[in-house]
C-alpha cells in the first residue's frame, strides 16, 4: 500500500484515529513515533490527535527501534504499545493486560504480551516503562533489531518478568479477537470494511434499508 498506513481510511475515520480514539480514554498520554526526515502527513495528524510526536533517532531499523523510542519518552511506569494499524482495539482487553501487567513478581510488574497464531505479539502489549527502556536501547546497542528476539531472550533468561496471554484468553476478553487484527495488506484493508459493513448494518433500524427507506 502506497499510502503510509496510519493515513489510510476506514469508516470515515483515519487508521491512526482509530487507535487513538480508543486509547485517549485509557492512558494518560499519547506518543505516535515517526521516521526521521517522515515526509508525509503523520506527524501533523499526530499532533491534531494531541498525541506526543516522537522521531525514531535509529532511522528505518524497524519495530525495536521504534519501541525504543517511545520507551524512551514515556512517563507513565507502564505502557501499552501498538501498531498505528490496529483498527478494533478492544478497550476490555487493554484494561485485562494492564491489570495483568501490575500483579507483580519479584518485586516487579511485568510485561505481558499475547502468544496468537504461535507468535508473540510485541506490538499489541504493554511494557514496564524503566525497565523494558534500557532492555529495548541495550539490544540495539548490541545490533538486535527483532523485538521478537528480544521477548524470547528475556524469556529464556529470566531478565523481566513476562505473562503471556493466550488466545483462549483474549477471547474471553475479546471473543472475536478483533483487537488483534492489524491492516498489512489491501486484503486485510477489505475485510476490515467488511468488518465495518456488518457492524453499522446491525445498527442501522430495521424499518430502514442502505440508501434509503
Amino acid at each position: 500500500m502506497a499510502l503510509p498506513k496510519p493515513l489510510i481510511g476506514l469508516g470515515g475515520k483515519l487508521l491512526l484515529a482509530r487507535v487513538a480514539d480508543t486509547l485517549k480514554s485509557l492512558c494518560k498520554e499519547l506518543i505516535v513515533v515517526v521516521r526521521r526526515g517522515q515526509g508525509d502527513d503523520v506527524p501533523d495528524l499526530g499532533i491534531a490527535l494531541g498525541m506526543h510526536v516522537v522521531t525514531d533517532v535509529e532511522g528505518s531499523e524497524g519495530p525495536l527501534s521504534a519501541i525504543s523510542a517511545g520507551l524512551a519518552q514515556a512517563t507513565t511506569p507502564l505502557a501499552f504499545v501498538v501498531g498505528a494499524d490496529y483498527p478494533f482495539l478492544s478497550r476490555a482487553l487493554i484494561i485485562e493486560m494492564m491489570r495483568m501487567a501490575q500483579v507483580e513478581r519479584h518485586g516487579r510488574d511485568s510485561a505481558v504480551f499475547v502468544r496468537y497464531g504461535n507468535r508473540l505479539n510485541p506490538l499489541h502489549a504493554v511494557y514496564p516503562v524503566d525497565s523494558w527502556r534500557g532492555l529495548t536501547a541495550d539490544a540495539l546497542g548490541e545490533g538486535l533489531r527483532s523485538p521478537t528476539a528480544l521477548m524470547h531472550r528475556v524469556l529464556e533468561e529470566g531478565i523481566h518478568p513476562i505473562q503471556i496471554m493466550t488466545e483462549d484468553e483474549v477471547e474471553r476478553v475479546d471473543p472475536r479477537l478483533l483487537s488483534l487484527f492489524d491492516v498489512d495488506t489491501l486484503d486485510d484493508l477489505g475485510v476490515a470494511k467488511r468488518i465495518i459493513d456488518t457492524r453499522n448494518y446491525h445498527r442501522v433500524r430495521p424499518d430502514l434499508k442502505r440508501g434509503g427507506i
